[in-house]
């Protein structure tokens, strides 16, 4: 599944989702941004083309479909471009969430490996239960919003 196929099954299910990748260009892009910092989407899904650069304070959710690697094909976690990723959330004082989508244990341990070197703590969600994922994911906020330090970060 790539991003414009997560953004038509969003729309369909009546989501206002812009979705954003190389394919688009600068001018097209600015567009879908401009879109999303005002409300008209509520759901910005992109590629790595938006891992830097995008400045927008409202962010309060991060997902990532995968984990950055170094490169195409490579074995090593890239814990900064992850930082980039989640560094959209939860700025200037808010609380934000990252949800990390891992499917296999190279994923897991790579994701692990990345929490090591951010000292954050990772919470497991299991997607057998999305009603239970989503109580999980207001408990995580809740939690984060009573520690200041807290940098909340949730596989799933």
């Amino acid at each position: 599944m790539n991003a414009d196929k997560i953004q038509e099954r969003m729309a369909q299910d009546g989501h206002r989702v812009a979705v954003l990748h190389g394919a688009y260009d600068p001018k097209e892009r600015d567009r879908l941004l401009d879109d999303f910092r005002t409300g008209r989407s509520k759901v910005l899904i992109t590629t790595n083309v938006l891992a830097r650069g995008i400045d927008v304070s409202t962010v309060s959710m991060v997902i990532n479909y995968d984990i950055p690697m170094k490169g195409p094909g490579e074995q090593t976690h890239d814990t900064e471009t992850y930082l980039h990723r989640i560094g959209r959330t939860g700025r200037f004082g808010r609380v934000g969430v990252s949800i990390t989508f891992v499917a296999d244990k190279k994923g897991f341990m790579a994701l692990s490996n990345i929490a090591k070197d951010l000292e954050i703590e990772l919470v497991q969600l299991l997607p057998s239960n999305w009603d239970e994922t989503e109580r999980q994911v207001h408990r995580v906020i809740k939690s984060s919003r009573a520690q200041s330090n807290f940098v909340p970060t949730a596989t799933a």
